[in-house]
């Protein structure tokens, strides 16, 4: 990172992504109502899925790319598209993607449950009413249950938006935030923070965070946007086919709820984060 050169300040940098993305929430806005309007009769969903690709280009791809191009003419660099991982690191990745399942359900399971003091009671129920309205949201774009909305589902839920959110989040987010003073660590979890807070859904912040911090740590490791990227589009397409095959986004594992089973897989998902990391570190010592 230290090697790019930069046209304008750290502090400059995150206000152009911050001014471009407030650009881009207008934009969406006024382009999702104007589609929405048009969907009628029969065009409900293929509008809505319309405005789900334009909100995805506005709100993440655009502003990440443009503020690149502003603050450095080496914009392919800053946003780590320049090479791909290695596939050794790729495979160990995915593989922590599937086996971390047990872990990950129970943690949205506790996340879920959380309730508040009675004295929150009413900002409780405004946050449950948000996640049941997302859930509605995701219900309605997946559509009736067909092999051709499957496949507009991977393409739309799975692969754009695993692509156009980690082009903003860590592409453009999390490398910014490491061209200041902060840690390669915090930019890493601050990135993680503001990914989850964004999605606007109180009752799954905290696996949706830890996520995050993953796709960050992979990035981090790999030296390669490709590879969080891959892990996204992974998971949101997990998600549509489970949706599909099972009717719920969550894995049905036996003995999944077992504390063995979650041990194990949280066991198995620290030692796959534990190579990697020594990829890493192995890759620096050979580069030296």
């Amino acid at each position: 990172m230290s090697q790019i050169r930069f046209l304008v300040a750290p502090g400059r940098r995150l206000l152009m992504l911050l001014l471009t993305y407030i650009v881009g929430m207008i934009v969406t806005a006024f382009a999702s109502s104007l589609l929405l309007r048009m969907g009628g009769e029969g065009r409900a969903l293929p509008m809505m899925r319309i405005a789900t690709v334009v909100q995805d280009i506005f709100l993440f791809v655009l502003p990440a790319l443009i503020t690149a191009l502003i603050v450095t003419r080496q914009s392919v660099r800053l946003l780590a598209v320049a090479k791909l991982p290695s596939l050794q690191m790729s495979l160990v990745a995915v593989v922590i993607m599937l086996v971390s399942s047990p872990a990950m359900s129970w943690i949205i399971e506790l996340n879920n449950n959380i309730h508040l003091p009675e004295s929150m009671a009413a900002f409780e129920a405004s946050m449950r009413a948000m996640e049941d309205s997302a859930s509605a949201a995701i219900e309605s774009l997946m559509g009736p249950h067909t092999i051709g909305n499957l496949i507009m589902n991977i393409l739309i839920i799975g692969l754009m938006a695993g692509f156009s959110e980690e082009l903003f989040f860590r592409g453009g987010l999390q490398r910014l935030l490491s061209t200041t003073k902060m840690s390669n660590h915090l930019a890493i979890w601050l990135a993680a923070f503001i990914f989850s807070a964004l999605h606007m859904q109180f009752f799954g912040f905290v696996p949706r965070m830890l996520l995050g911090a993953f796709f960050g740590y992979m990035l981090l490791w790999s030296g390669s946007l490709w590879l969080p990227i891959l892990l996204h589009a992974l998971n949101n397409s997990m998600y549509v086919v489970l949706k599909y095959a099972t009717g719920s986004g969550e894995p049905e594992i036996a003995g999944g709820d077992e504390w063995y089973t979650i041990l194990l897989s949280a066991l198995l998902t620290a030692i796959g984060l534990y190579l990697i990391y020594n990829m890493y570190k192995n890759k620096g010592k050979t580069k030296e």
